[in-house]
């Protein structure tokens, strides 16, 4: 028993080794700048696409003040709209409008991004890498 256990302790570590001639990714330099961030923005009410919603992004100084002019994307007929983000989510506020139903809603987008909703409303939010 006690061959078998030094036996996996010699062969563990070699289960774990790379094959000879896998690519060794490149690192990247830290100041080297990342790609552009897509937000893609999807709206339902009471399950059904909901179009025309306007979906605000609004960029942050780090004092959270505003910090240049916002972005503005109304919904299309399937309740989606898609925003490029420069900067890191938690630098930017996004709203929503639906000024037929009444809904005026503004939060910080790294508390929005996911699935969520709020009363009749489905919000989902993701946020693909550069």
């Amino acid at each position: 028993m006690a061959i078998l256990l030094l036996l996996f302790l010699f062969a563990w570590p070699l289960s774990l080794a790379q094959t000879p001639g896998a690519p060794i990714p490149k690192p990247r330099p830290p100041e080297e700048p990342l790609g552009v961030s897509t937000l893609q923005v999807e709206v339902l009410f009471e399950g059904k696409p909901a179009s025309g919603i306007l979906v605000v992004l609004q960029p942050l100084a780090p004092n959270r003040l505003p910090a240049g002019p916002p972005v503005l994307r109304l919904t299309d007929g399937e309740g989606r709209a898609s925003f490029s983000l420069l900067a890191s989510p938690d630098r930017f506020l996004i709203s929503f409008q639906d000024r037929e139903k009444g809904l005026r809603l503004q939060v910080p987008l790294t508390f929005a991004l996911g699935i969520w909703s709020l009363g009749p409303y489905r919000f989902s939010l993701n946020l693909s890498p550069p």
